[in-house]
């Protein structure tokens, strides 16, 4: 064989194999593809089903009406340590507010009248403030003269806990830590005298 024929053979056999070429190298490059997609996917699904475990776990005994009233230990502004347990035997309200919403502010007269009324009767509000920080807090129950004790929920897991939609929100707990009355909005003086008087 010449070599020109040679050389025309080659080039022939050149350009029959490119598309086969092609065709391996589009086909590699589409299981790596696929292979990275469904990577990712799994890394997306294991993520789903981490944060909903540890969701769930956060939620696991939510409180509601009816049923005991899941303890809790935050800290008032002042640092010290209070748990819902610290006045176990007595009726407790559990308020959830904040000191920019207008409700809550319009309730707290309220609220520390009736405390102040009934404590000796074995009655407590402990008024937990959703995610503010302790100077704000303080600065506020300070200024207006409150005397019923406050914690603080900085990270609102207790307001995930007890499934508060909105502030404020009250939770009126008997003698025996079971929750007999969910308040949402601003309670009034009267309101509480219906609820809480026959509880004490």
């Amino acid at each position: 064989m010449s070599r020109k024929r040679r050389v025309q053979t080659y080039h022939k056999r050149q350009i029959q194999s490119a598309p086969v070429q092609k065709k391996w190298l589009y086909l590699n490059l589409a299981i790596a593809l696929a292979l990275i997609v469904g990577g990712v996917a799994a890394l997306f699904w294991l993520g789903q089903q981490t944060g909903s475990r540890s969701a769930s776990a956060s939620v696991a005994n939510p409180a509601g009406q009816h049923q005991t009233a899941p303890d809790f230990t935050l800290y008032s502004p002042d640092g010290q340590s209070v748990s819902l347990n610290d006045y176990a035997g007595k009726v407790i309200l559990v308020n959830h507010w904040a000191t920019w919403c207008p409700p809550c502010k319009a309730e707290m007269p309220a609220l520390n009248a009736f405390y102040e009324d009934y404590k000796d009767r074995g009655f407590v509000v402990l008024a937990v403030n959703s995610q503010e920080d302790a100077a704000t807090v303080k600065s506020f129950i300070q200024a207006n003269g409150f005397t019923f004790p406050v914690v603080l929920d900085t990270r609102g897991q207790v307001g995930t806990i007890y499934r508060v939609r909105g502030l404020p929100t009250s939770f009126i707990i008997d003698r025996n830590g079971v929750i007999q009355y969910i308040h949402s909005g601003a309670i009034t003086y009267e309101q509480l005298e219906k609820i809480v008087q026959p509880l004490l």
